[in-house]
């Protein structure tokens, strides 16, 4: 009788100190997860103050694009990059600090390569496609396998 009392005691205890334990690990999950929570609020305000994009760079794009849809705006460097949907087509649109356009990038079809890029790319399987206009030139962008491939309007690889 005396082992069953000592047994039971036992098992009530542990089962207490069990009890204890959950909620102590709860309260401990439940710091965490405002701590990360705080954390993730701290990254975003960050990332949005590293995005202030000047003025002159957004009037820009308004005017180059008034249909401009979407927009969101990265660095590149010290440059800005917009990306956004103008109508049907998908873009991006590099400016530098005092609002000129360095570099557009039109999304397009695999189908609509050109002749020429599909030769070079040899049968490659291309995910996403897209056309690039910089310094005057027209370039190709096909991503192969999760790289960006290059080319100019000649099929010859290049580097942007």
């Amino acid at each position: 009788m005396i082992k069953k009392i000592v047994f039971i005691g036992i098992l009530m205890s542990s089962l207490a100190c069990g009890n204890e334990n959950k909620e102590k690990k709860e309260v401990e999950d439940q710091e965490f997860a405002e701590l990360s929570s705080d954390a993730i609020e701290e990254s975003d305000n960050e990332s949005e103050e590293e995005t202030e994009i000047p003025n002159v760079v957004k009037t820009s794009l308004e005017k180059a694009y008034p249909n401009a849809s979407d927009v969101e705006w990265s660095n590149e460097g010290k440059d800005f990059e917009a990306s956004f949907e103008n109508g049907k087509e998908e873009l991006s649109v590099v400016f530098d600090g005092r609002g000129n356009i360095l570099e557009t990038e039109k999304e397009v079809e695999v189908s609509e390569l050109p002749e020429k890029i599909k030769a070079a790319l040899n049968g490659k399987k291309v995910s996403e496609a897209a056309i690039i206009s910089k310094n005057g030139e027209t370039f190709y962008e096909a991503e192969v396998a999760g790289k960006d491939l290059f080319f100019d309007a000649m099929g010859i690889p290049a580097k942007l």
